[in-house]
């Protein structure tokens, strides 16, 4: 018999959720709990450990920060967070909060299957999916040109900016201290020359670092 991982399903949508419940279901997949917001998402998994959680990233009290929680409280549990988007912004939070990958609401049952199988094995996709573009981004170090002045780890920083993550979420993808993410984003600011950390962002998508 092939391995089927138990899953944990979080949404904040009760429709969307048996939805999800019931698309897993078919896949021959079993349910090990369900939560509605972020604090139940984080207890619901601790005590039921299962392979992979598929978190939404709109619950209350935050999916993205439940996810971030768990990569340290469930570090076994492979999360795939959902996005009611897709866009590139909710791509690049979950590569920040350690999730293995980020799958549109409106994922096939054919996606999810693989996306649930990928996730297991301890995998992530691979370009051309957004997700692994968007993460190959974030954790670049190697200088486009126009930031060459740069140090690695403010070239880092900037790109995780463009994406328009915050200090606390930039230091948890490169797991610095907060303290220290705002030293690399000052020094960054002045290197270039520009006033706030917006401009900075819009610096980073005109030069395609986004």
């Amino acid at each position: 018999m092939p391995f089927r991982p138990t899953l944990f399903i979080a949404h904040r949508q009760e429709l969307l959720l048996a939805g999800f419940v019931a698309m897993v279901g078919d896949l021959d997949l079993r349910v090990a709990g369900v939560a509605s917001d972020a604090a139940g998402t984080v207890d619901g998994v601790c005590e039921t450990r299962p392979g992979v959680a598929l978190v939404d990233c709109l619950l209350p009290g935050d999916g993205f920060a439940a996810t971030r929680r768990l990569a340290d409280a469930a570090p076994n549990t492979r999360v795939i967070v959902v996005s009611p988007s897709g866009d590139t912004n909710h791509l690049a939070r979950a590569r920040a909060s350690h999730a293995v990958n980020c799958v549109a609401e409106e994922v096939s049952r054919q996606g999810l299957g693989a996306a649930i199988a990928m996730a297991a094995a301890g995998h992530r996709p691979a370009p051309p999916d957004p997700f692994a573009v968007v993460s190959a981004r974030l954790e670049s170090t190697a200088p486009s040109g126009a930031d060459a002045h740069l140090t690695r780890r403010e070239r880092q920083v900037l790109r995780h900016l463009a994406y328009g993550l915050d200090n606390s979420e930039i230091a948890a993808a490169l797991s610095i201290g907060l303290e220290t993410v705002k030293t690399h984003v000052h020094k960054l600011l002045r290197r270039m020359e520009l006033r706030d950390r917006t401009q900075a962002a819009v610096w980073a998508v005109k030069h395609g670092l986004a």
